[in-house]
């Protein structure tokens, strides 16, 4: 590997351990993990859909990781299950009233603060940042799929 690329992979892990020590802080701040935070997030942005396969696969969690969230959640009382009409087998993840207002005070929040960092980049950055960000995760995805295949 080249001087240059191993800067460039120091330079994105500094990128990326930042990005997730503050939503990690964030989450703690409301008496939760990251990953609790990030599938809070995809159970209300994802409602007609959102099952415990769903959100393992949108978040590439382990399936122990989910289920152990989803039992912490419907414990408190921030969701509920529903029986799939097409496939009985799937139940759909739904919030309750008292998890949707859950949901709502501590996403409507985080996404102050996200929308007040992207305001200050300029359109071109934005869309510099995401389209390439898309583009590293799909060559890291290739990259994994075509060392399973040596």
């Amino acid at each position: 590997m080249s001087n240059e690329i191993k800067d460039q992979v120091k330079s994105y892990y500094d990128y990326w351990f930042g990005i997730s020590a503050f939503y990690e802080k964030w989450a703690k701040s409301h008496g939760l993990t990251s990953n609790a935070l990030f599938a809070l997030y995809t159970i209300r942005e994802y409602p007609n859909q959102c099952t415990q396969r769903f959100i393992c696969e949108k978040l590439l969690f382990p399936k122990q990781t989910v289920s152990t969230i989803l039992e912490t959640f419907e414990k408190k009382g921030y969701i509920g299950k529903k029986v799939a009409d097409e496939d009985k087998r799937n139940k759909y993840i739904l919030l309750t009233d008292e998890g949707r207002q859950y949901a709502d005070e501590i996403l409507s929040h985080l996404f102050h603060f996200e929308e007040r960092a992207l305001l200050k980049m300029d359109s071109n950055e934005r869309t510099a940042m995401i389209k390439n960000s898309h583009a590293f995760l799909k060559q890291l995805l290739q990259a994994l799929e075509d060392r399973r295949y040596k």
